[in-house]
């Protein structure tokens, strides 16, 4: 199996349905053990139960499709992706799906992370797109802690009105940026680049400070001052440009870096996740779309 098209979170997150419970849902993780002794021994509260059943309110809430939830770090990070459904096609076959994460990444399971990915199907690599919405929200679930039983207060939660509308609001501001987005990638699509164009680009995305203009330069110099990361992304170019025989684009630029980062950058899948998600690699990203644009 070729593991590099499988989506980087696989073997990671584990596929749920909006109709499990948030007690299935971190069950079929391998996440329900609160209340109980885990290496910090210290006694655990809710936070787990709590945060899931946020994510489904929000993700319901939002009219966003919950698909698969899990952690990172040694479970200090509680994320779960749902999908927005405002997928998109270029060139009549690459497939872009959008979806939208919340993350949980403090002990106290109080503050949401939000971001909204889009993610490429033909080689599964993803980038975050940047949008109007807050980039954190309060998990209004959350409630401290009772060493003494009963434990927690099994009332049920619901999001009220006014969370329901904020909640509307943010995903609405995720679907308006993905649909941005999507025109830009067509841009991208339509602008051709050559081969000095390429290492150039590669350069200034993983070596910026290493050269300022490789195309006044022979071949040989440029692959002896590439470092790996700039060779491996040429190498997935290639190899893309064969599969697709017209020139090179600056989409196809775009999308060597996101794939050599979510698939290659970092010591397990566990940290090339982290760092691509919450990292320096999210910021790298960030960057080499900014450079893609001003191609």
């Amino acid at each position: 199996m070729n593991t590099i098209n499988q989506k980087p979170w696989h073997g990671i997150g584990v596929a749920v349905e909006a109709n499990f419970s948030s007690r299935e849902m971190l069950y079929k993780a391998k996440l329900d053990w609160e209340v109980s002794k885990i290496p910090s021994q210290r006694p655990k509260s809710y936070g787990n139960q709590e945060t899931l059943r946020f994510f489904k309110g929000f993700f319901e809430a939002g009219e966003a499709d919950i698909e698969t939830i899990g952690s990172l770090d040694g479970a200090r990070i509680l994320w779960a992706l749902a999908r927005l459904n405002e997928d998109f096609i270029l060139g009549g076959e690459d497939k872009v799906t959008s979806y939208v994460l919340l993350a949980s990444r403090d002990e106290s399971r109080e503050k949401i992370e939000i971001q909204f990915i889009a993610v490429r199907e033909n080689g599964c690599n993803m980038l975050q797109i940047a949008s109007k919405a807050k980039s954190h929200i309060k998990n209004i679930f959350r409630r401290t802690f009772n060493p003494a039983f009963p434990f927690i207060n099994q009332k049920p939660q619901k999001f009220d009105d006014d969370m329901i509308k904020k909640t509307i609001a943010i995903t609405g501001m995720g679907r308006e940026a993905i649909s941005a987005f999507a025109a830009d990638a067509q841009r991208l699509t339509d602008k051709n680049v050559d081969e000095p164009t390429a290492w150039r680009f590669m350069f200034n995305v993983f070596q910026p400070e290493t050269i300022k203009n490789v195309s006044t330069i022979g071949e040989k110099e440029v692959e002896e001052l590439a470092e790996k990361n700039t060779k491996r992304a040429i190498e997935t170019l290639s190899h893309a440009s064969e599969q697709q025989p017209a020139n090179m684009t600056a989409w196809s630029l775009l999308n060597a870096v996101t794939h050599t980062i979510d698939h290659h950058l970092g010591n397990s899948q566990d940290s090339r996740l982290r760092q691509a998600w919450f990292g320096s690699n999210a910021k790298l990203k960030t960057r080499a779309l900014e450079l893609a644009l001003a191609l």
